[in-house]
């Protein structure tokens, strides 16, 4: 009864945090559903696995340990796949890269989310550290946003004191492979230091989409994700991770 009860209760965790995110963040990304649909199935099989010990169903055991099986697995994968996402997240990148590429996140109407904050403002440090570096802000306008995303990063680089001639502009990607595509245009060769700047969580499928591509010389800045979204956001990647690898993407 021990397992039914454990189940239950990251079900209903789970449905907690979705429904705490939906009201507090909004639902801005699909991908939330899935907490609670994680929920939901939790819940579930803890009254079968319940139900099952009750009545000593042969057959519905040994579906369960099949099942209980391919879960350990696929949760073996994930812990192993989130330890190399936090490491590299959180490496110091060198110093005097020739460009830092800022990646785009959502703004709310002219607001820049959390998210994009964080990356901005860790951007800003490395420029001020390293007054030879120049930036490319990538990102794009998309639903409910009043500007691009790189118009938002680039008034609060200027505001902070970054010279506008260090700053460049893409304004038209909307996923990670255009920000990187779009900022090597920008730059003018696949032979310069780049450091990208992104949430820590991003970092790691970032530099291996940019090496895909033919950068010769990347490194990575993983500024801080906001606490709230950080199940999320790090559940999310890991899946998007899995899939890039899967179709030869990284």
């Amino acid at each position: 009864m021990v397992l039914s009860i454990i189940l239950m209760l990251l079900g209903v965790i789970s449905i907690v945090y979705f429904v705490t995110y939906a009201m507090t963040i909004g639902i801005n990304d699909t991908f939330l559903y899935i907490w609670a649909m994680l929920g939901i199935v939790l819940v579930l099989w803890g009254l079968l696995h319940r139900w099952i010990v009750k009545t000593e169903h042969l057959t519905a055991k040994r579906a369960e340990q099949i099942v209980a099986g391919i879960v350990c697995i696929g949760l073996a994968v994930f812990v192993i796949m989130l330890g190399s996402l936090i490491r590299e997240g959180n490496k110091e990148p060198e110093k005097n890269a020739d460009y830092v590429v800022v990646l785009g996140a959502h703004v709310f109407g002219e607001r820049m989310s959390a998210n994009l904050r964080y990356r901005v403002e860790a951007a800003c440090e490395y420029l001020k550290e390293n007054p030879q570096t120049k930036a490319v802000l990538s990102g794009g306008q998309g639903r409910g946003e009043d500007i691009s995303e790189a118009e938002a990063m680039r008034r609060y680089l200027t505001e902070k004191g970054i010279a506008s001639d260090r700053l460049l502009l893409d304004e038209t990607s909307v996923n990670t492979d255009q920000n990187i595509a779009n900022s090597v245009n920008l730059i003018g060769g696949k032979d310069k230091k780049i450091v990208i700047v992104s949430n820590d969580f991003h970092i790691y499928r970032a530099k291996r989409i940019a090496k895909k591509q033919g950068l010769q010389y990347v490194d990575g800045l993983g500024s801080k994700t906001y606490p709230q979204t950080v199940p999320n956001a790090y559940a999310r990647e890991v899946l998007a991770v899995l899939k890039y690898k899967l179709c030869g993407q990284i």
